[in-house]
């Protein structure tokens, strides 16, 4: 069983597998394997845009405010990405499951960092070996490991 290296942000999320570089190799680095690339475009839209129509209003005639509106409880963009949080986390969950995944080191966005920790089951959330609050989607694959290598000491 390898890591999983898991990064992501509230629309788009890669799970890589460390694989120990080969004997010789020059770069004597962790390279990481492709197990999955998420995207969840609905996260990036205005939530305005997301809502089937605008928040309710009423009109009252007589004393007091003529108008009021409905303020809905939670934001749907807010929403999208939990939902994407929580795909992401059973896509973990089934990893640590299958005995695929060892351990978890999680690169997230905050706060979705936060939303994605807060949905993984019990045996993920003890994989976890370590989290960093940062977005690093836009990494490739040699500034991904050099950044984790830098971050682990």
């Amino acid at each position: 069983m390898k890591n999983w290296v898991v990064v992501a942000n509230a629309a788009q999320a890669r799970v890589l597998e460390e694989v120990e570089p080969r004997p010789g190799d020059a770069r004597d680095r962790v390279q990481y394997t492709a197990v999955a690339n998420l995207v969840h475009p609905k996260s990036r839209i205005k939530g305005v845009d997301l809502a089937s129509d605008r928040p309710g209003h009423v009109e009252r005639s007589g004393h007091g405010l003529g108008r009021t509106a409905y303020v809905p409880r939670s934001d749907p963009r807010v929403h999208e990405q939990d939902l994407f949080a929580r795909e992401l986390a059973a896509l973990l969950d089934q990893g640590v499951a299958d005995g695929r995944c060892a351990g978890l080191v999680v690169m997230a966005a905050n706060p979705f960092l936060g939303r994605l920790k807060s949905h993984l089951g019990t045996q993920s959330a003890k994989a976890v070996l370590r989290t960093l609050a940062v977005d690093g989607t836009h990494l490739g694959p040699d500034e991904l490991a050099e950044r984790l290598a830098r971050d682990r000491s």
